[in-house]
């Protein structure tokens, strides 16, 4: 099998999700905003024509493959809560790496159900990848920790980490070759979604200003640092120089 060529990572850069996997489209496509995480993409994607293998470089402290055939994901059938099979979108396809990963993580998680926390297994879901953290999924593609921001606590915005918010994004303004995610809690905007993840496409420091892109809608929503701190709950991932 070869590894996804350049062309190949940057179309998961704005891949459509369709599923309820926010956290896994977003960080895919967060990866390819470093070099870094372009090579781990690089190192963990493989295909031979439409057969997969895809990487996942720390379960449990070791390295392990899993192999989706064509079949697997023609299985891969995007339904409605009453598992009625919803048409796709002929404009915006399914990202063919994007469902090898999907199916990779439903193999993962038969193998280690462990790993998808409880809290996201409380939500009612047509596939086991639906619903999990972004720095879960991070950790295990990537195998290395992410950066985490209010990720985990019970607050519904970034309010109380508002000053490490603002130095984190400050930084991300001056090495913009990272890779991070961004989410949402409970949202009372009609822009957001509630428990909805973001990739964070790029921060002007001079402006105070956040671009995050909403793989859902494939549109880029532009956020004061203040709106930022107010309407999001977290923010998870790296720089590139975190994931050599």
């Amino acid at each position: 099998m070869k590894p996804v060529t350049l062309n190949e990572i940057q179309n998961l850069k704005h891949a459509v999700q369709y599923f309820q996997d926010c956290y896994l489209v977003s960080s895919i496509g967060a990866l390819t905003r470093s070099k870094n995480g372009m090579k781990i993409l690089s190192e963990n994607i493989a295909h031979s024509g439409n057969d997969y293998r895809i990487r996942f470089k720390n379960i449990n402290g070791e390295s392990k493959d899993f192999f989706v055939t064509q079949k697997e994901a023609d299985e891969l059938i995007y339904m409605d809560k009453f598992l009625n099979p919803v048409p796709i979108n002929p404009d915006c396809p399914h990202n063919p790496i994007i469902k090898a990963i999907e199916v990779a993580m439903n193999k993962l998680l038969q193998q280690f159900p462990d790993k998808k926390p409880l809290i996201c297994r409380l939500a009612g879901s047509n596939e086991k990848f639906e619903f999990n953290k972004p720095s879960n999924f991070l950790e295990m593609f990537t195998g290395k920790k992410p950066i985490k921001i209010n990720e985990s606590s019970i607050r519904f915005s970034l309010k109380s980490k508002a000053q490490e918010t603002e130095k984190i994004f400050n930084k991300i303004a001056q090495e913009p070759d990272s890779s991070f995610v961004a989410g949402t809690a409970i949202n009372f905007s009609k822009n957001f979604n509630n428990y909805h993840c973001y990739s964070i496409k790029n921060v002007n420091n001079k402006n105070k200003t956040v671009q995050i892109f909403d793989h859902r809608l494939l549109k880029t929503f532009v956020l004061t640092y203040e709106e930022a701190i107010k309407k999001l709950k977290f923010i998870v991932g790296y720089f590139n120089k975190d994931l050599v």
